[in-house]
């Protein structure tokens, strides 16, 4: 027994001490899709208005109100439609949300992002929607593109906003996800 107890703790020692090994991931490689920000200023972003009825592209949530449909145009903004007559709804106005994503109703308030912003709509007159309140800066400035294992350009917010990420021939990108 006693010339065992040495060899175990040896063995125990350098499993031990093998744990201990450094682990570095990976460098982000030098080569692949390199993305850089597409700014818009702060003015431009925070701006909402009602438009004229705008085309469906690329649409997102869809929330139902009492004969209304509101209809997200993912980071552009929210479509009113008049569904009374759900065999002919008809499109009422846009109103343009820069950088909007999601919505949500309560009562007659429709509360939308607004790329680093909150905003609280009246809808209580679907045909006149307006701005009752903006919570500044509630969500995180968009300083990364969404895809992951990407190089890219840093976002500088004194530039302005991100809007979008392009992919783009960028020299020597400092910046990875």
């Amino acid at each position: 027994m006693t010339r065992l107890f040495p060899s175990l703790l040896l063995l125990f020692s350098c499993l031990l001490l093998d744990g201990c090994k450094h682990y570095a991931p990976p460098p982000p490689p030098t080569t692949g899709a390199t993305y850089r920000p597409v700014y818009a200023t702060y003015a431009t972003v925070r701006s909402v208005q009602t438009l004229a009825p705008q085309p469906l592209k690329n649409v997102g949530k869809i929330y139902v109100k009492d004969n209304y449909l509101f209809i997200n145009e993912v980071g552009s903004g929210i479509h009113i439609v008049d569904n009374r007559d759900p065999a002919n709804p008809v499109r009422l106005s846009f109103v343009s949300i820069p950088g909007n994503h999601e919505l949500a109703v309560k009562d007659s308030i429709l509360y939308a992002d607004n790329t680093l912003d909150l905003v609280a709509l009246n809808i209580a007159n679907p045909r006149s929607i307006r701005v009752m309140k903006r919570i500044e800066n509630a969500f995180p400035y968009p300083a990364f593109p969404q895809f992951t294992n990407v190089r890219f350009e840093c976002a500088d917010p004194d530039r302005g906003v991100v809007v979008r990420w392009e992919k783009s021939d960028v020299k020597n990108p400092q910046c990875y996800r």
